[in-house]
């Protein structure tokens, strides 16, 4: 879903539209779901910077034909039709509410926006947050939604049993062991041992991309890597000089995130956040009390068999994995809701 604006300027020619977007920081490019008639120049405007932007708005000015003037009640030759999503931070809301309130101080006419009504502009709520608070919400929303994903695309649980002379062998009856037996031989569990590496890159990616957000932002703990006097190569300083690398990432490759203890020091090193005293709470999980030490320690182990040694645990069959997905996802959350408190305000899009 979106918000969609409707501008029908009493006297902009096309350039003019054009100029005043760019003016405003728009950029020229395509837009395949709204495409519009022959002579339709599509811009788009974001700003990836400080995290301000997670949709950014797009614009499409566009020619009207008698049957639009007849629909929109309007006689200007150029329309102006601007978006953003139903997810938009507020600064992207804004943006949108600016160029509309451009282009009508500039050339007059009228607006329809498709929520709020005839001439009325998008009521932003604004919500507190800062650079390190919208950054690490783009970073969780991202891997959650990920995990989801895989949970959606995966097989079905398959019913086995066994049909002998003797009668159908199910789990309940299965005394020899001969049902558990073919069941490991199911190819849909080679499938789900080659997930596990997903999960722990879930995980790597969530603490690696936080870790590097709130050094970004946190000057006390910029002090604190300082102090470490650790060299840079001369390889790194070259990237960073051409903007290819980030102070942040350098720092981060000091550290492994798919290794519990490199994990708890990176993050108590630089900003004074206890990882392991987080996980060795136990959580729920589908029912169950895993302690996520154990949990993490457990999944890194199972990667690694399966990466390094072409292991596979022929045991974990669909439920066994969603027990390990969704362990996942709780420890994410859960380390969320930490670096949350250690902010002191809310992760959100701004």
């Amino acid at each position: 879903m979106s918000i969609e604006i409707w501008q029908f300027p009493s006297s902009a020619t096309k350039a003019d539209l054009i100029s005043t977007l760019k003016e405003l920081g728009f950029s020229q490019g395509e837009n395949i779901f709204f495409p519009g008639p022959t002579g339709t120049v599509h811009m788009f405007w974001k700003e990836p910077r400080d995290f301000v932007s997670t949709s950014g708005v797009d614009a499409s000015v566009f020619p009207l034909d008698a049957n639009g003037k007849r629909v929109w009640k309007t006689s200007t030759e150029w329309g102006l039709r601007t978006r953003t999503s139903v997810w938009a931070t507020t600064f992207d809301q804004e943006r949108q509410n600016e160029t509309v309130r451009r282009v009508r101080k500039a050339f007059g006419g009228t607006f329809y926006n498709d929520h709020f009504g005839y001439n009325r502009y998008i009521v932003t709520a604004k919500r507190k947050s800062t650079p390190a608070s919208r950054g690490i919400y783009g970073v969780l929303t991202l891997v959650l939604s990920e995990l989801d994903s895989v949970e959606y695309a995966l097989p079905p649980q398959i019913a086995h049993e066994l049909v002998t002379p003797q009668g159908v062998i199910t789990d309940d009856n299965d005394k020899t062991g001969i049902l558990r037996f073919t069941k490991r031989l199911d190819p849909t569990r080679v499938l789900l041992n080659a997930l596990i590496a997903f999960l722990v890159a879930s995980i790597e990616h969530f603490f690696r991309e936080t870790f590097q957000i709130l050094v970004r932002y946190d000057p006390e703990a910029r002090r604190k890597i300082e102090k470490q006097n650790k060299k840079a190569s001369f390889a790194e300083l070259v990237s960073v000089s051409r903007g290819e690398l980030t102070v942040e990432e350098i720092v981060s490759g000091w550290y492994s995130f798919q290794n519990i203890d490199s994990i708890q020091r990176a993050f108590d090193d630089a900003l004074g956040i206890d990882i392991l005293r987080l996980l060795r709470r136990r959580k729920k999980v589908r029912g169950k009390l895993p302690l996520m030490h154990e949990f993490l320690a457990d999944l890194i182990a199972q990667r690694h068999r399966v990466i390094h040694h072409f292991s596979f645990d022929r045991d974990l069959d669909r439920d066994g994995f969603l027990d390990l997905l969704h362990s996942t996802r709780v420890l994410i959350q859960s380390a969320a809701d930490e670096i949350e408190r250690k902010l002191g305000l809310p992760l959100g899009p701004g």
